[in-house]
């Protein structure tokens, strides 16, 4: 797991096959598909990578960094890339200090776009989250 893609985020509950959790500093209440077991640290933290799959980018000079709705599956995420990860065609995005890795559609190259760069993206339903090994979780 690229350490550069592991979210540090609070658990809020989860269900059969999804997970709300909230990243720290803000109200925002993410609920994400498990790709697996979430275990909360004794503190209420979980640690791993938000990934979403990705229909439309917007390459964007104003606004700040943000997911729609504040609760909710992520609908539409803005940020700074960070990073790429051109095997899987994914963009790291920055947003409120956390990473979440944004799946590119065939029209659009991670190589192509560079670190700095301020996007918009419009996901498709469905956002993961999959939680970092135990002992990264510390």
């Amino acid at each position: 797991m690229d350490q550069r893609t592991v979210a540090r985020l609070y658990f809020q509950s989860r269900s059969d096959d999804k997970v709300v959790v909230q990243i720290p500093g803000t109200n925002y209440q993410l609920h994400l598909k498990t790709t697996g077991t979430v275990e909360p640290t004794p503190q209420g933290r979980v640690r791993g990578v938000i990934r979403c799959s990705v229909w439309k980018v917007d390459f964007v000079s104003a606004g700040g960094a943000y997911i729609e709705p504040v609760y909710g599956r992520p609908r539409r995420v803005q940020g700074h890339v960070i990073g790429s990860l051109e095997s899987g065609n994914s963009i790291i995005v920055d947003v409120q200090n956390q990473p979440i890795v944004a799946d590119l559609p065939d029209r659009w190259q991670a190589s192509e776009i560079a670190e700095g760069t301020k996007v918009g993206l419009d996901v498709y339903e469905g956002a993961t989250f999959e939680a970092a090994p135990a002992a990264a979780s510390v």
